[in-house]
């Protein structure tokens, strides 16, 4: 049987040194938990959290479910481990198996004895329409693109469907670990590193230390890797949610792979007539994965929009009291040096894809001393941060909206349409998004009124810097030009100091204008 994760060298990687190298499975795995590997040479960017989440849980499966206590660190013991997950079945790990009764990796077992007998199509030419990404009149990403593919391309694919993909019509359901069939799988979580070692060795530890918690609801001794377990499609075969592992690997659809006789790999697949596994309607996504936050108030499973992790979505989830953080999101006992924010999701639409979101936040030691182990302060950095985004929020529809209106219509009660405001007041939230965070962090060691004053500062910066560009650039009537200008000045400059007081310190006595 060819095309074997545990035996053969699929994967071409990108060592820290900048050499390439093929390697297997196991290799890859114990690279990661020994030392690092800079990048994966086939792998796309949208395929990158799957591909992560997956390494991560495995890690976690056989340090829970095997004999290690930690995770392995030869290629030989997580050979052994990972064919111990599959109940010492080799064939889980391929991706051709020659009897279709069994299972290949992310392939379940076929209980019609054949391809024919349960009405397979081998309607997928390609990895990139295997993939979960759709576009638009074929549009941005292209489709069918990969016309000679490496079996990495596949497996990635492969990977990204049946753990991300949601519902896409009747016979193709969707993975239990988001809110709903339009919903998202998002990743948020801490690193002590941006590299791909580092943050797997943490993330297994957390889902490690978090696992009892959930086994008040999950069977310790219940199905890890789904594409293990026969699978027609019937809906009276679905498994019961809680009857799995807490960290069960999903899958979603129906698929197998065989080989042509020059060798290439050809996919198949099969609609179901109901989803692989039975979760109550109730559920909302949430499963306890470790990456996903959950709204309190409405009890689901995060589900990102398509404006993406703004500051104010990270700063809800990491410091408000809206969102129950997950477990990746905590921090743990010990870390006290500077970490990363990583926050990751490929937003679904209707019938297109609303973009791939990805994130990252320096968090410096100093804040991360402060989140972990001072509840008090931090409550006070929160509440903060909650003031500072209101006041930007005042900025723009109180200062910059009238301000930028007035320019564009020459008279204060005139209201231009939104689209022409968008390309400042966009650039305003650009501007503030992008230093939220670092002026936040550094407020740490100022008080408040200094804090309240740095900030009113840069907002005034940011106000400013687009109300002129909107002076020197708007379409504007000639005959109002002088006027609207004006006026404009007038609404900006008294709206700036009525609604910014800390921007504008007080002049010193000696340099204070003197009457005549």
């Amino acid at each position: 049987m060819p095309y074997s994760l545990l035996d053969d060298s699929l994967f071409r990687i990108r060592q820290p040194d900048s050499t390439r190298s093929d390697v297997s499975l196991p290799e890859v795995l114990s690279r990661l938990s020994t030392g690092d590997i800079a990048s994966f040479e086939a792998l796309q960017p949208h395929q990158q959290q799957p591909w992560y989440s997956l390494l991560v849980q495995l890690g976690a499966l056989v340090m829970a479910r095997t004999a290690h206590e930690d995770l392995p660190d030869t290629p030989g013991d997580w050979h052994t481990a990972l064919r111990a997950l599959s109940g010492g079945d080799a064939q889980a790990w391929h991706l051709v198996t020659d009897d279709p009764a069994q299972p290949g990796f992310m392939q379940p077992p076929i209980p019609e004895g054949s391809l024919e007998a349960a009405s397979y199509k081998d309607d997928i030419p390609t990895p990139d329409q295997l993939d979960v990404l759709i576009t638009s009149k074929n549009h941005d990403v292209k489709t069918a693109r990969i016309h000679a593919p490496h079996p990495e391309h596949w497996i990635y694919a492969l990977i990204t469907l049946q753990t991300m993909e949601g519902f896409l019509g009747r016979g193709n359901y969707g993975i239990v670990r988001m809110n709903g069939g339009f919903g998202n799988r998002p990743l948020v979580g801490l690193a002590p590193d941006l590299a791909w070692g580092p943050r797997l060795r943490r993330d297994v530890q957390v889902l490690a230390d978090a696992r009892s918690t959930l086994l008040e609801r999950y069977d310790a001794h219940g199905p890890m890797l789904l594409w293990t377990e026969p699978w027609g499609g019937a809906k009276d075969e679905a498994i019961s949610l809680y009857d799995c592992d807490p960290y069960f690997v999903e899958i979603c659809r129906r698929i197998r792979f065989t080989v042509d006789d020059d060798g290439s790999l050809r996919c198949w697949r099969a609609n179901t007539k109901g989803q692989r596994l039975d979760a109550p309607k109730s559920l909302n996504g949430i499963t306890g994965d470790p990456w996903t936050p959950v709204d309190k108030g409405d009890g689901k499973a995060l589900t990102l929009g398509e404006s993406g992790f703004t500051y104010q979505k990270l700063h809800d989830i990491l410091l408000g009291e809206n969102y129950e953080r997950p477990p990746a999101l905590e921090f743990q006992s010990g870390e006290t040096d500077a970490m990363y924010l990583v926050a990751r999701a490929l937003v679904r639409g209707q019938g297109k894809t609303d973009g791939l979101h990805h994130r990252i936040v320096p968090v410096p030691s100093k804040v991360t001393s402060l989140l972990s182990s001072n509840k008090s302060a931090s409550k006070i950095l929160a509440d903060r941060a909650k003031m500072r985004i209101e006041k930007a929020a005042t900025v723009r529809s109180k200062v910059l909206y009238p301000a930028l209106s007035a320019v564009l219509t020459g008279r204060p009660d005139e209201q231009p349409d939104s689209d022409q405001l968008a390309p400042w007041m966009d650039a305003f939230d650009r501007a503030v998004d992008a230093r939220f965070f670092e002026r936040l962090w550094a407020s740490v060691d100022m008080d408040q009124q200094d804090a309240q004053a740095d900030w009113q500062q840069l907002l005034r910066s940011e106000a400013t810097v687009q109300f002129d560009d909107a002076k020197d650039h708007a379409p504007q009537s000639a005959t109002r030009y002088w006027r609207a200008h004006s006026s404009a000045e007038s609404i900006f400059r008294g709206a700036l100091r009525n609604h910014l007081p800390e921007a504008f310190p007080e002049q010193p006595a000696d340099e204070q204008p003197v009457e005549a």
